[in-house]
């Protein structure tokens, strides 16, 4: 009875499907004003855009953002944090302080951990988040 038991559970294990892992939720944060970034330290996305450029600094894990553009739009910072190659943190620095200022936020990411990030805008009142496809490694 116990070997018909066993084998019983043994196949439900099979036929059961694994449990799927939902992504991490979207952490969105104001940046604040600030002056330009000057560090040595400093990692910036290697095109600047024509809204925006984002830059990292890894000793402070700080986020500054460089909003380009005179329009209504916001400039911003898409990230993403991976840890064993899974993605483990995302989200979004966000510039709304107006065309010619940078902004900052620091973060607390692991440094054995993965950092990537695309540049990107938020028209907050007419739409959602865009970002230019091109996605650069902050942190590796």
């Amino acid at each position: 009875m116990l070997a018909l038991t066993m084998a019983i559970a043994a196949a439900m294990s099979v036929l059961v499907p694994g449990t799927a892992v939902a992504a991490p939720d979207w952490e969105i944060n104001e940046a604040v004003k600030g002056t330009p970034p000057s560090n040595e330290l400093l990692d910036c996305a290697d095109t600047i855009e024509v809204k925006v450029w984002v830059c990292y600094e890894s000793h402070g894990d700080r986020w500054s953002v460089y909003d380009r553009d005179g329009d209504s739009a916001s400039a911003l910072v898409e990230w993403k944090n991976y840890r064993n190659g899974s993605l483990y943190r995302q989200g979004r620095r966000v510039n709304g302080h107006g065309a010619g200022t940078w902004a900052y936020c620091n973060k607390n990411y692991y440094e054995d951990s993965t950092l990537k990030g695309k540049q990107g805008w938020w028209d907050r009142p007419n739409g959602s988040p865009r970002t230019y496809d091109r996605e650069s490694p902050f942190q590796s």
